[in-house]
């Protein structure tokens, strides 16, 4: 079986790197891409709990959750790219004999602190709960005693109920909730840091990955938070999963349900502890086996010199530590960081009114409040950039916006043409669009193009407008159609008394649509001379620039 399940291991890693190199232009061609990150668990029930509905092909988290509850978390230690890379590092790494092994291998206290991660990362993700119960009463009340309900008697009991918790929830769920698993999630994290620091790095050895180098701000932060993690191995075995995964805390808490465990016979068993020497899990299979530990990677079953271990169907529930050993105290604490970190942050501004004008999200994004309770921060979208305008940015969007994707357009510029992170994008933080939905054009001539921006002159660095020289870069390169940059024939005086000719630039705020490509190519290059903020942005009408589009063109996608 041992052999069976590195077969698997390979398979799935193999299967997880062909997906992230072919997240790219040139190979997309349909390809599932993104199903690693849409098959993780954790992803579909925060996902569920901040938005109310579960996206798309995030079902296949529910899959992975119904194999955990059969045999146990099979996840971790069979599929998981990121736990994969564990267990390679902790082999490469391994210097310890097979007492050392026994030892390091035993379970210590400190793995319990995965699921107050988790219980923290879920409080933040359900605090609407909170408003939701307080204001549900009311709505039930009303809901009863109107007139929109048909129903008589108990049936219009339960309608009220029903309806009345639906529209508190849904009134209570902007504001109040955000999506902070993808911190820690190990599919999210791994995309992240392949994306930002792997494959850049092998780029410059290679030269194969891309068709031009990428640069990604600050990844050497993303970087050594990887290899630190995978580094640890070396210290303590599979320490990121046995200590810190939050996605393996909620598979620890399923799998207490699993049918067929790892069981011991303390008739042939000699209490001699090999069966620890190779455990991935640190679940003592040597005792009382620590269900929600198990790995299931059945190297006990192979190091027992006494076949005294096996994979049965419902063993003695005597034999086995049904529950995670957690502290009631501890998961109350952890809930209660989580309720209050959550506000602190939101209300540290960055969102609302003090919005940082660098935060420019990519086109197709769903409004900010939305947008921070649907992004995991896995950067797909920023592997499948082809102009490497998206960036994972730092704290421009506040602590809740740490490694969400924005657009720097010093690096690169929205292709006009291109709709490809929408198309990646797991948990739909950026809508799927067309081509015509981006242009505004055909059936949605009527909204207008999808603007991510407004472009803006510091006329004291334009060299028309500072140093009387011709320059008409920006608005030769403008891709939109009439051009949202054009410019003003004036005739001025130079230093010499001479007459000179200029050309000068300005923006149409109605036309520019926030692309970047103006900056990018800008001669004046370490501080452009025209620049893109987010205002003027048409997925929160809030932040249109002019109020004529919030009038007549603005689109409110705060609940799309």
């Amino acid at each position: 079986m041992v052999k069976i399940r590195r077969a698997y291991e390979a398979l799935f890693l193999g299967l997880f790197l062909f997906f992230l190199l072919i997240t790219d232009l040139r190979y997309l061609k349909g390809w599932p891409v993104s199903l690693f990150l849409e098959a993780t668990p954790l992803v579909a029930v925060s996902t569920a709990l901040t938005t109310h509905t579960l996206y798309r092909n995030l079902t296949w988290g529910l899959l992975i959750i119904a194999i955990t509850m059969i045999v146990g978390r099979v996840w971790c230690n069979w599929m998981c790219p990121f736990g994969i890379l564990h267990h390679i590092f902790g082999v490469i790494g391994n210097r310890r004999n097979t007492k050392q092994m026994i030892e390091v291998n035993r379970y210590r206290k400190i793995y319990a602190l995965k699921y107050y991660i988790l219980v923290a990362m879920l409080a933040m993700a359900s605090l609407w709960i909170i408003p939701t119960t307080l204001s549900a009463p009311g709505r039930v009340y009303a809901a009863y005693s109107g007139k929109e309900l048909p129903q008589k008697g108990l049936a219009r009991v339960f309608a009220a109920v029903t309806t009345g918790v639906a529209e508190a929830a849904e009134e209570h769920k902007t504001g109040n909730s955000t999506l902070q698993i993808g911190l820690l999630d190990p599919i999210a994290l791994t995309v992240r840091s392949m994306t930002t620091s792997v494959l850049p790095t092998a780029q410059k050895a290679t030269e194969s990955i891309y068709t031009e180098p990428r640069e990604y701000w600050q990844a050497w932060v993303v970087g050594l938070i990887f290899i630190g993690l995978l580094v640890a191995n070396w210290w303590i075995p599979r320490f990121f999963c046995r200590a810190l995964c939050p996605l393996g805390a909620l598979l620890g808490v399923f799998s207490r349900f699993s049918l067929w465990r790892i069981d011991r016979d303390p008739v042939r068993c000699t209490d001699c502890d090999l069966c620890l020497k190779s455990c991935e899990g640190a679940s003592d299979p040597h005792t009382d086996l620590r269900k929600s530990e198990c790995f299931v990677c059945l190297n006990c079953i192979e190091d027992c010199p006494h076949d005294a271990l096996s994979f049965r169907f419902l063993p003695r529930k005597a034999s086995e530590v049904t529950y995670p050993a957690v502290g009631r105290r501890q998961l109350i604490l952890a809930g209660l960081f989580g309720v209050f970190f959550f506000p602190m942050a939101r209300l540290s501004g960055g969102v609302r009114k003090n919005f940082n004008k660098a935060v420019i999200r990519p086109p197709g994004s769903v409004a900010e409040d939305e947008f921070l309770r649907r992004c995991i921060k896995c950067d797909q979208c920023i592997r499948v950039c082809p102009t490497n305008v998206l960036q994972p940015s730092l704290f421009e969007a506040g602590v809740e916006g740490l490694w969400t994707p924005i657009m720097i357009s010093k690096m690169g510029w929205c292709e006009l043409n291109c709709t490809l992170c929408s198309q990646v994008c797991p948990t739909g933080a950026i809508r799927e669009i067309s081509i015509a939905e981006k242009l505004g054009v055909g059936p949605f001539e009527s909204k207008g193009p999808i603007k991510t921006g407004t472009a803006f002159y510091n006329q004291g660095r334009c060299l028309p407008w500072a140093m009387d020289t011709d320059c008409v870069v920006c608005e030769e390169v403008c891709p939109v159609s009439p051009k949202a940059i054009f410019t003003r024939n004036v005739e001025v005086t130079d230093r010499w008394g001479g007459k000179l000719e200029l050309k000068r630039p300005f923006i149409d705020p109605n036309r520019c649509i926030g692309c970047g490509i103006c900056e990018h190519e800008c001669p004046v290059k370490d501080d452009p001379a025209v620049y893109v903020t987010a205002i003027g942005e048409t997925r929160d009408k809030s932040r249109s620039l002019l109020l004529s589009l919030v009038e007549d063109n603005a689109q409110d996608l705060v609940s799309v």
